[in-house]
């Protein structure tokens, strides 16, 4: 395999640090991404694994192998199958799944082969397609030809997807204002773990409406008052993972570190919450994909710091990603005023918020060079979303709120 070496465009890293790269930005990301998974993918072909078979997919669709080796959820099976090697834990299964998407791959490409996939809680997985029930089994056979899938097995050749036992990934699709978005809502693959609540177990057909039912409505909403913010979700979101619902009073969402394009949550109330949550953790998945390729801080800085979200001093990397996360949702608020009734007051929470700890990063010391040129371009959309004007009693209901958090931080962390 040929992996390119990556760097930002300089446009590109200035329109993300504003908060919006836009789709051309996005792909440059997704580019150093694949990069990124075909590294980790070499690295363990080392342990064994159909290197032939990959190759001969790579060879004949290099566009539908980029599209299998550049999911979201491969990164993440493959840092935690690469971190699991390096400590000398790594399981058959965790090395054996790159079966799994050696087989899709070369489904796609029209490409003949066969591989053992093995199975993880009861279930083998063809990666962003959907999983076979095993019960008992460790292992099941998969084949292609022709560019169909098939199980193989006692009971004869069974064509997938399909047949007994057959889980496809479901997908939300919506479409508003000529902006159509396609995710999978993958409640199947073995490596979606990793967030701060394990991952929910299969969801039934009326839970699944319900999610199709709340992300139309979120869409529809970004799409009319947020285009580019739809547009770049477009380019560089491809996955969403239910998480286990723990409490009912609250909502989770996180986004994992080496999986560019995914996260988890549970599912929104509502459709404005659900647009917030989409810009909030792609914000993060931004970040993390940018801070691949370029240093913002000092690692050397021992600081910590007060957060407007947080209860726990953060270091600086946890406090900028914070800042550009709320960034995006502060602009997502101001985007929605006049629609949703609770969005004049999160925008003027969700600013001072940005404000307050931007001023942090800023007076830290602890920016590089990139760093500085990064934050510099983030205070502009800052101080721009602070001359917005809200009403005098909103504004200060906001400020009194910023007050009381702070106060609490210090009672909790010391000044």
């Amino acid at each position: 395999m040929t992996i390119a070496v990556h760097q930002l465009s300089p446009g590109a890293l200035s329109a993300l640090a504003r908060g919006l790269g836009g789709a051309e930005a996005i792909h440059e990301l997704r580019n150093a991404q694949l990069s990124k998974h075909l590294l980790l993918i070499r690295f363990l072909l080392d342990h064994g694994g159909p290197a032939e078979l990959l190759e001969r997919a790579r060879r004949a669709d290099p566009a539908a192998f980029r599209r299998v080796a550049g999911d979201p959820l491969t990164g993440g099976w493959a840092a935690i199958a690469g971190r699991a090697v390096l400590q000398g834990e790594a399981s058959a299964g965790d090395l054996g799944f790159l079966s799994a998407i050696a087989v899709v791959a070369a489904a796609h490409a029209g490409i003949d082969g066969s591989v053992t996939v093995p199975v993880h809680h009861g279930l083998a997985v063809l990666p962003g397609i959907g999983a076979i029930e095993a019960g008992d089994a460790t292992t099941v056979e998969i084949g292609t030809t022709g560019g169909r899938l098939f199980r193989l097995g006692a009971d004869g050749v069974v064509p997938l997807p399909g047949g007994p036992g057959w889980l496809p990934v479901r997908r939300l699709v919506a479409d508003a204002h000529g902006q159509t978005i396609d995710l999978a809502l993958d409640d199947v693959h073995p490596y979606r773990h990793g967030h701060h609540v394990p991952p929910a177990s299969r969801l039934n057909g009326d839970e699944v409406r319900r999610w199709q039912d709340t992300f139309t409505g979120a869409w529809t909403l970004l799409a009319t008052h947020l285009p580019d913010r739809a547009a770049e979700l477009r380019a560089g979101l491809e996955t969403l993972v239910p998480l286990l619902q723990t409490d009912p009073r609250s909502a989770r969402s996180a986004t994992i570190r080496h999986a560019f394009g995914v996260f988890g949550l549970t599912r929104p109330g509502t459709p404005a919450d659900f647009a917030v949550t989409l810009v909030h953790e792609f914000q993060h998945s931004k970040l993390s994909a940018i801070l691949d390729l370029v240093r913002l801080t000092d690692p050397d800085d021992e600081g910590r710091y007060f957060a407007p979200w947080r209860t726990d001093p953060r270091p600086l990397p946890g406090l900028l990603q914070g800042v550009y996360a709320f960034a995006g949702v502060a602009d997502t608020w101001r985007a929605l005023r006049g629609t949703v009734t609770v969005a004049e007051a999160r925008f003027a929470e969700t600013r001072l918020q940005v404000d307050r700890g931007l001023t942090a990063i800023e007076e830290s010391g602890a920016l590089t060079a990139d760093g500085a040129g990064f934050v510099a371009e983030l205070r502009a959309t800052a101080d721009r979303l602070l001359a917005e004007p809200v009403p005098d009693g909103v504004d200060r209901d906001a400020r009194d709120t910023l007050a009381r958090i702070h106060a609490a931080w210090q009672d909790r962390n010391g000044r």
